[in-house]
């Protein structure tokens, strides 16, 4: 049984570690909300080509392969998976050696809407060496943060970003040897609504890139985004 971390909703929804029974659930929620909805997906148009979405649901099956740090969200009283927060754990890479968005960009995106979604993250990764700066070898990324059509503001965001921080906490304090112990969570927030998630859970803000730097197909990000949701943050939080 998925350990439980949490719940939301008044105890109607449970934050659980993620398995793989989950998987086409949580790819339902990718494909129904996420992409249609994400901001940069937008920017760059993943929710509009089916082939760049199922190169990202393959990026997230890969994340989930071997890996217990994914948690979704599920419903008590029904089993349905509402909600599901990818995350990675991120170590430095190899002098000369791609990073994993590098690695899975030219491997597995067969689509330039795609790959124009791992450039952004390569990009924003770039503008602030978190491992050099906080002085850390691992940090536990939360990579796509999603909740299902219909399920929207009602805290599941909130409490799978605050079980998140809960993982991490017992990962750093492990006492396995051969696991990685991340001293940092981070993200990058896109929109308003996921970077007022983040600062609920205590994230502090370290960079605000506009969305207006980011150009795909002859448009900014900016372009097709609207002026709401004007910029992304990078956004972390020590343990």
């Amino acid at each position: 049984m998925s350990t439980v971390w949490g719940k939301c909703c008044n105890d109607e929804i449970e934050i659980q570690s993620y398995d793989e029974q989950y998987q086409e659930a949580t790819l339902d929620v990718l494909r129904k909300s996420f992409f249609l909805n994400e901001k940069v997906c937008i920017g760059a148009e993943v929710n509009l080509d089916r082939q760049a979405q199922a190169d990202l649901e393959k990026l997230c099956v890969e994340v989930c392969r071997g890996s217990e740090v994914s948690l979704v969200a599920r419903q008590v009283a029904t089993g349905e998976i509402v909600g599901v927060s990818f995350n990675v754990l991120q170590t430095p890479s190899e002098p000369n050696s791609p990073s994993f968005f590098e690695s899975f960009r030219d491997n597995h995106c067969f689509s330039e809407n795609s790959r124009s979604t791992m450039q952004y993250n390569i990009t924003m990764d770039g503008k602030v060496d978190l491992f050099q700066r906080f002085g850390i070898d691992c940090l536990f990324e939360i990579m796509f943060l999603a909740t299902q059509v219909g399920f929207e503001r009602k805290g599941i965001a909130s409490a799978l970003v605050a079980c998140s921080v809960e993982l991490a906490k017992k990962l750093k304090s492990s006492n396995e040897t051969t696991s990685r112990r991340p001293k940092l969570l981070s993200s990058l927030f896109t929109s308003r609504y996921s970077q007022s998630v983040g600062r609920k859970n205590n994230f502090k803000e370290l960079l605000e890139v506009p969305h207006t730097e980011f150009v795909f197909c002859g448009k900014t990000y900016a372009d097709r985004i609207g002026p709401d949701h004007p910029s992304s943050i990078i956004m972390v939080r020590e343990i």
